[in-house]
């Protein structure tokens, strides 16, 4: 029996003798005949030889493809179920606090579907798609039914041009722009590729800092501004900073916030330069990859002592990791909020607000 999806994967988890078994397209509820592919120490992963009785919670995908493209790992799963999921597996990453803090209500994304706003495919001879599961074959494709339509409508364009890779994205600007080897730094302005999702995400920010005290705000792995930009109007007295590594995603964001002190550095570097006391009235918003935050950085941070860190994470495992760090330099995790960034996927965004409470 099937009794839950992973985090790492999408895939099914179920058990068999106290051993947990991992298998790809299944759904909580199924009953399946499983062969076993490999032997890990702690679990197995297993592939589906027969479906004895089928969830109630199946569904049809969408997409044709799906299982093969590399892409959704969920369309067989109704969206209420997958947001239960994804409940499931941000309440399982924060076991590990020490702790009482607010954990808020989910938030759905407003589209299921027609949600991204960039992709990245690939041409090979007659294929125009997404590369399949653990391999480089070029799985054609017509459309991508989580793509913005008018962005998917770009596809059949691609016949006849060089084999490679080729961007898709929404500009600033609404246009749809397609660009085939180096990317635009322009196309990577939105972080986040759900356009209206990320336009809630950056509401709540906002919303969390207005409740806080602070003169200065750091935003650390800005990205081209994607919370930088509607922080500074928001708070238009406050002194802030965007650092980035990126040079060229900083050039973008240097023609959109004028009144931003814009620094292309490594992170951990710019706060080592901060050799200042403990900053009683500083901001620090983290929006680090999905590897989190390194440990030398988190140092640096634990050293600077901001009043407050609003921490966004795209990955709870190592989010997890990273607030118990933040503990131990004197920080209570005040709330959670999960967000759903990516339907169809097992991915899961979230929200927090740490307060310090002790000064090291």
């Amino acid at each position: 029996m099937i009794d839950a999806l992973s985090f790492n994967g999408g895939r099914g988890v179920g058990r068999h003798e106290g051993v947990v078994i991992f298998v790809p397209w299944t759904a909580p509820g199924d009953r399946v005949r499983v062969e076993i592919v490999e032997n890990k120490k702690t679990f197995l992963i297993g592939k589906v030889d027969e479906i004895l009785e089928p969830s109630s919670l199946r569904r049809q995908p969408r997409c044709p493809v799906f299982t093969r493209c590399g892409g959704c790992t969920w369309q067989h799963i109704p969206y209420d179920e997958q947001i239960h999921q994804k409940k499931l597996i941000l309440q399982a990453a924060l076991k590990q606090w020490e702790g009482p803090f607010s954990l808020l209500e989910f938030v759905p994304s407003p589209d299921e579907y027609r949600y991204r706003n960039r992709i990245q495919v690939n041409k090979s001879g007659e294929n125009i798609g997404f590369f399949a599961r653990g391999s480089r074959e070029v799985v054609n494709i017509s459309d991508c039914p989580i793509t913005e339509a008018e962005l998917a409508e770009q596809l059949p364009s691609l016949h006849g041009k060089s084999d490679g890779r080729y961007e898709i994205s929404r500009r600033t600007d609404g246009r749809v722009a397609l660009e085939g080897g180096r990317r635009d730094p322009e196309a990577a302005l939105f972080s986040q590729v759900n356009t209206k999702q990320n336009a809630m995400l950056i509401e709540t920010v906002v919303k969390w800092a207005r409740e806080l005290l602070f003169d200065e705000i750091w935003d650390l792995y800005c990205g081209s501004g994607n919370l930088t930009l509607p922080l500074a109007q928001a708070f238009p007295l406050a002194k802030i900073s965007g650092v980035e590594l990126s040079e060229d995603a900083i050039q973008v964001a240097q023609k959109l916030g004028q009144s931003i002190t814009w620094v292309a550095e490594d992170v951990g570097r710019f706060l080592a330069k901060q050799r200042t006391a403990v900053q009683e009235r500083l901001l620090i918003v983290l929006d680090p990859p999905r590897a989190g935050v390194d440990g030398k950085v988190m140092d640096e941070l634990g050293r600077t002592q901001p009043s407050c860190v609003i921490y966004v994470s795209c990955n709870p495992m190592t989010f997890s990791r990273d607030a118990r760090r933040l503990k131990t330099f004197g920080y209570d995790l005040d709330r959670v909020q999960g967000f759903d960034m990516f339907p169809q996927t097992e991915h899961v965004e979230l929200i927090s607000l740490f307060r310090r409470v002790i000064s090291r």
